[in-house]
């Protein structure tokens, strides 16, 4: 998880460019990559505009952010989940496959890390599988497996970002991983 330093961020409430930036920069990532995890790879055209929007209203909000309250990551957290289901909610169309931002992160990785053919086959298959099987958890669970798993966010700032307790958190998250076993359970049983 991103931690940005509460004095950037009270430069950038008091409207200091290079903090805005540097905000810009150290968000723009993970920000990115949970809006493509969430959504799925139908948005991959949007997913930028998707982005831009979510920081258009975070900055909007930012004088409203209170570090006494939660942490700046968290607070951003729950824009980028907010907008996911306004986004849905808006366009009515269902979520999908997860998978494509794990290939695209493995694109990004230097030559030196790059995995042998049958291995980069075999990653890509069962991220095809864990996403498709992704796109079929509800809405709420799919989004603390993705902070939790993806974004790595502790079960006390996913209960922030979701409004729930912590107790929901991991029954979601418990809940979330069954389902995604027991989908992948016969593609694992292959042999894969």
């Amino acid at each position: 998880m991103i931690d940005l330093p509460e004095a950037t961020v009270r430069k950038a409430q008091q409207g200091d460019q290079t903090a805005c930036r540097t905000i810009v920069e150290a968000l723009h990532r993970p920000i990115i990559a949970t809006l493509f995890r969430f959504l799925g790879p139908r948005w991959r055209g949007e997913i930028e505009d998707l982005a831009q929007e979510v920081f258009l209203k975070l900055f909007r909000a930012l004088d409203r952010f209170d570090p006494a309250r939660a942490k700046f990551t968290t607070w951003m957290y729950t824009f980028v989940r907010n907008h996911c289901f306004d986004v849905l909610k808006k366009r009515h169309l269902p979520t999908t496959s997860l998978n494509a931002g794990e290939q695209d992160s493995q694109r990004e990785l230097p030559d030196d890390r790059e995995l042998r053919p049958q291995q980069h086959a075999e990653n890509s298959e069962l991220g095809q599988r864990i996403g498709e099987a992704l796109g079929q958890l509800g809405e709420d669970q799919r989004m603390v497996f993705i902070l939790r798993e993806y974004e790595g966010l502790d079960y006390g700032a996913i209960a922030e970002v979701v409004g729930v307790s912590e107790g929901t958190v991991k029954s979601r998250l418990f809940r979330a991983k069954e389902a995604l076993r027991e989908r992948l359970e016969p593609w694992l049983r292959a042999g894969a």
